[in-house]
């Protein structure tokens, strides 16, 4: 299985509502792409200073499956659209697990 996990900051001082807004588009993204085996989705409970505001661990059968998530229009349609005005940074890993 292929995973992946994405890391997102968020500019200083988002809203708790825009916070919401990001996560509930990227609770979208199962019913919008296929090959998604799981999908999690969180925000930073902020326990710790300096983590990322949000998170998103994704499974995959195959690489190809990912690669087709990553490129996936639902991305530009229903992510970057919420999350783009409000995002500091990113990064992401991708492993075999």
């Amino acid at each position: 299985m292929i995973r992946s996990v994405s890391l997102i900051d968020f500019e200083e001082g988002t809203d708790q509502a825009r916070r919401d807004a990001v996560l509930a588009a990227y609770r979208k993204l199962p019913s919008l792409i296929p090959g998604i085996l799981s999908f999690e989705v969180g925000l930073d409970q902020g326990l710790l200073p300096g983590n990322a505001g949000i998170a998103v661990i994704a499974g995959f059968a195959s690489r190809e499956d990912f690669l087709a998530y990553s490129t996936h229009q639902a991305h530009t349609d229903v992510i970057f659209p919420v999350c783009g005005p409000v995002m500091a940074g990113w990064s992401s890993v991708q492993f075999e697990g």
